[in-house]
């Protein structure tokens, strides 16, 4: 049974949604960018929300409109997509690199004592972080929450969407997360009409009215095809987390062994990745390779252990170990419970 670890989608709906975007609006700034707008921020359930680029153009233009420049440090995840940091450094700000929870990979900022001046947690695999812990520090220092749900498109925290827990929530619609655009997208989600207000104008070279601009700024818009898209996934969006969630399910009881990681106790996570933690993560790989079924890793090495920040000398050893003996499972919604069952057979073949 050959399973691939991801597959893309692309439905008769997404097709017929971008040809009428085409053929009826503008191709930047058309109808169902505005709409997709209002429609994701009711989703998250914020009173706005900002479409830009990508999930990175969303982090970038939310620590500009908090002031975040040269003089200000930015704490965030050393596990994580190397864009979690890099859009501080593309501020021109420092990166304040933190180690993690081995149970979820998730941001541990318990020993955090070094003055800071925003925090970038990271809800890794599309499953909460310890947002108490988060929003406590932030608290303390006075210094704004910008949540990376980038893998979390309707995951919760204590009941509440990611997205709507802190002053602002970015999104990437990138096409292997839980919603796409047909493409590179992100969002902005806030509550804060005067920081919705400065993401839109820096995301359209600072413009503040048709023939006035007043602050630097970039092209980072959404285009209308891809918001025509993403109004569409965004439809489904909750049937395929149930999905999603089903499949882990199926992995935790066929599987001989409790090593999918845990779920925050104050969470419900959508499982944007499926992550096995396990000594044996290569020869398992291996093994699953010569049956023809696709595994990933996320990631690989820890930000801090690439090559553009290893001027910082950051020691961490939890994240330094776990991305040692972590892999991704296949967790896409159109996998079968057949397949499921399968690859969970062949990993306890591999593991006993």
């Amino acid at each position: 049974m050959k399973i691939p670890f991801f597959v893309q989608e692309f439905t008769q709906e997404m097709e017929d949604a971008a040809l009428d975007a085409l053929r009826n609006e503008q191709f930047v700034g058309g109808e169902s960018v505005t709409k997709f707008e209002e429609e994701f921020a009711r989703f998250v359930g914020t009173k706005y929300a900002v479409s830009v680029s990508s999930g990175n153009s969303a982090l970038q233009l939310s620590l500009l409109a908090f002031d975040i420049s040269s003089k200000s440090k930015v704490l965030t995840s050393t596990n994580s997509f190397i864009a979690s940091a890099n859009c501080i450094r593309m501020v021109n700000a420092y990166p304040i690199l933190a180690d993690i929870d081995p149970n979820d990979g998730n941001i541990d900022v318990k020993n955090i004592s070094e003055k800071i001046d925003a925090i970038i947690p990271v809800h890794i695999y599309g499953n909460p972080c310890d947002f108490d812990s988060v929003k406590e520090l932030a608290e303390t220092q006075k210094v704004p929450i910008i949540e990376d749900a980038c893998q979390a498109h309707g995951a919760l925290y204590r009941g509440k969407k990611v997205g709507s827990i802190s002053d602002v929530g970015c999104f990437s619609f990138y096409p292997t997360k839980n919603m796409t655009v047909g493409g590179d997208g992100g969002m902005v989600t806030t509550n804060n009409e005067e920081t919705a207000q400065k993401i839109r104008s820096l995301r359209d070279n600072g413009r503040r009215t048709k023939t006035e601009f007043d602050r630097l700024g970039f092209t980072m818009r959404l285009n209308t095809v891809s918001a025509a898209i993403g109004r569409v996934q965004l439809c489904h969006l909750d049937e395929k987390n149930s999905r999603r969630r089903e499949i882990a399910s199926i992995y935790r009881r066929k599987l001989n062994e409790d090593c999918i990681l845990q779920e925050n106790k104050y969470g419900e996570s959508v499982y944007h990745q499926i992550v096995v933690h396990h000594k044996k993560r290569d020869e398992i790989r291996e093994r699953l390779a010569k049956e023809e079924i696709g595994s990933a890793i996320h990631y690989a090495r820890p930000i801090h252990l690439e090559s553009i920040y290893e001027e910082y000398n950051y020691k961490l050893p939890n994240s330094e170990k776990f991305c040692k003996e972590i892999m991704s499972l296949p967790s896409y919604p159109s996998l079968t419970d057949e397949q499921v069952s399968y690859i969970s057979e062949c990993m306890n073949k591999i593991i006993s």
